[in-house]
Parts: structure tokens; sequence; C-alpha cells
């Protein structure tokens, strides 16, 4: 390549990038910042029977903290917000396998109408040989926020939780945040 070519080319690259400065901005997307539920944070399970004790104990996960980001919907009337969860989990004395589900929601109330929205979602954990705690980070899941008409992103609240029974709940209330 002779001194001239490459000449052309710089010139050509930097008036390419001095078009894409010049363009009109893109307003940067407005994005929820998703919470964790805290009396939802902390999943204890036991092995079934009426001894709930460290003997007994199979896991104790807490749901540690969310990543995540937002992208247009179809036709800009949706946002399609992407979520991972991180979960932090001790295998207990009274564990017999060493992969266990771990179910969690996300939870959303509608700024339209305050109707509260949740979806679902399980991902598994599995504990290597004498290993007794590990973290992980859930597969991404997606969630829609139907946007106009009276709703805008950032009006959304959004929480995630682990997916609790009632005595789930009961237990972590009685015990308090951690």
């Amino acid at each position: 390549m002779g001194m001239r070519s490459r000449i052309v080319l710089a010139a050509g690259l930097t008036a390419a990038l001095a078009g894409c400065g010049s363009s009109p901005a893109t307003a940067p997307l407005a994005c929820p910042t998703p919470g964790i539920l805290a009396e939802g944070a902390d999943l204890t399970r036991y092995r079934p029977g009426p001894v709930k004790d460290l003997t007994t104990l199979e896991f104790d996960a807490r749901l540690a903290g969310l990543s995540g980001g937002c992208n247009p919907g179809r036709g800009n009337r949706s946002i399609e917000m992407t979520i991972s969860a991180n979960f932090t989990v001790e295998r207990g004395a009274g564990a017999e396998g060493r992969e266990f589900d771990l179910p969690w929601s996300v939870v959303m109330i509608d700024p339209a109408d305050g109707r509260i929205i949740g979806q679902d979602f399980v991902d598994r954990v599995g504990f290597a040989r004498n290993e007794t705690r590990t973290s992980i980070q859930s597969a991404p899941v997606t969630v829609t926020l139907p946007v106009g008409e009276g709703r805008r992103a950032q009006d959304y609240r959004i929480w995630a939780t682990f997916a609790l029974t009632p005595e789930d709940l009961a237990l972590n209330r009685r015990r308090g945040p951690r």
C-alpha cells in the first residue's frame, strides 16, 4: 500500500468518525433500577419432618445482587428489561443431594393501574464434592414493560425475591434481615 493510499484511507476514516459525532444524539433509554425485596432475600430449606435445625438443613440461599439493562421493545411501545440475579448458597449438613433448585420471581407494579405483575423463574445450583458454599449468577431473564398511555419505564417499581411459601416468609420475618 502506497503512501497516497494510506492518507486517503486515514482521511476517509476521520471523515466517517466525524460523521458519527455530528449525528443527532439519541436520548439514553430510561431503565428502572430493580431492588431486592428484603423479606424475600433469603430461602432456607430443611429436610421434610418436624425437626428444623442445623442437622436437617439442606441449604441456605441469599439473593445477593442484581444486574441487567434495558433495550427498546417493538415499535417503542415497550422496554425489554434483562435481569440476572446473583445468589450465594450454603449447603447444609442435612443435604442429601448436591443440586438444588432456587425458585425466584421478578415482581413489578404497573404505574398505570397499580396492578402487580409477577414472573417466576428457577435456577439450579450445584455443589462440587466437599464444597459447602458457592455463588452463582442466574441465566438472564427478560421482562417486558409496556410504555406509553400513562406508563413510563422509570415509573415501574421492580423487585426480585425468592418464591417463598408462607412458612418461608414466616421464617424470614422471625429471623429479620440478615
